[in-house]
């Protein structure tokens, strides 16, 4: 797991955004481009970026999960393609992200073939490789000095997709109490959910509430096919999930930060 602290000037009424790209599965025909581009370019100077994972499909021929139907590549070089044309999408946007991180999708490819694609889109956007799980520590501060810290525990996910509307926050939310962190993002089962876990505090000898925020961050990946060709989460028979990202607004005032998810 990595840790690592991203820092951010701010003065006071400053509002930040943090949108996490999550399971866009780039490179699959059923990625929504045009949704994925809608999402990214709804920001400006004070938003930020990150992703925990899946952000390309990373689907090749001896993977049994392959269909012709799925591949929105041309020749061999499926990957490299993949990685140049997502560089192209997000790099005017490189300044503000943060990092991205590895899916399960990109860990199986990794694990066979020696090559992270994440990785090496990272080292062409100049961000940093966040891996499979991280912590984050944002700091927000005025004027090089001290200022207000959110602390984001950021994990890809796991286990299989549920068919009910509380189950994935029911698993994620039995996480966040093993961690000291404000902020939890996950991905890997195409949900856009949130849930706030009311805490209180200390800042100084003042009681400040400082409430717990669970992510489930959505997917780029539409579950079903306009054609007579089935997708993977169609033949599982996954009800359908709506595509696009959430977004984390962040608020620095005088004792703390105010949060809330828009999903």
């Amino acid at each position: 797991m990595i840790v690592t602290t991203y820092r951010i000037p701010y003065k006071y009424g400053d509002v930040f955004k943090l949108k996490p790209i999550a399971d866009v599965h780039w490179g699959n025909k059923y990625c929504d481009k045009r949704a994925l581009k809608e999402y990214l370019a709804d920001s400006d100077g004070k938003t930020y970026f990150l992703s925990p994972g899946d952000l390309f499909d990373s689907i090749v021929v001896p993977d049994k999960r392959y269909r012709k139907h799925i591949d929105d590549n041309f020749g061999e070089d499926i990957i490299d393609q993949a990685v140049n044309s997502l560089h192209e999408v997000l790099k005017p946007y490189k300044k503000r992200i943060i990092g991205l991180g590895n899916g399960n999708h990109e860990e199986e490819y990794l694990k066979r073939t020696g090559s992270n694609p994440t990785k090496r889109l990272c080292e062409l956007l100049g961000c940093e490789y966040l891996g499979y799980s991280w912590l984050l520590r944002l700091m927000f501060s005025q004027n090089g000095g001290q200022g207000r810290t959110v602390i984001v525990r950021g994990h890809h996910g796991w286990g299989g997709g549920s068919r009910t509307q509380g189950a994935d926050l029911t698993k994620y939310s039995k996480d966040t109490t093993y961690w000291d962190a404000d902020l939890f993002l996950y991905g890997h089962v195409h949900r856009k959910q949130s849930d706030r876990v009311p805490r209180l505090g200390l800042v100084g000898e003042k009681l400040v509430s400082k409430p717990k925020l669970i992510g489930i961050c959505g997917t780029f990946l539409k579950t079903y096919s306009d054609t007579i060709d089935a997708t993977y989460s169609e033949m599982k028979g996954y009800p359908p999930v709506e595509v696009g990202g959430i977004t984390v607004n962040i608020k620095p005032h005088r004792q703390w930060v105010k949060m809330w998810i828009d999903v």
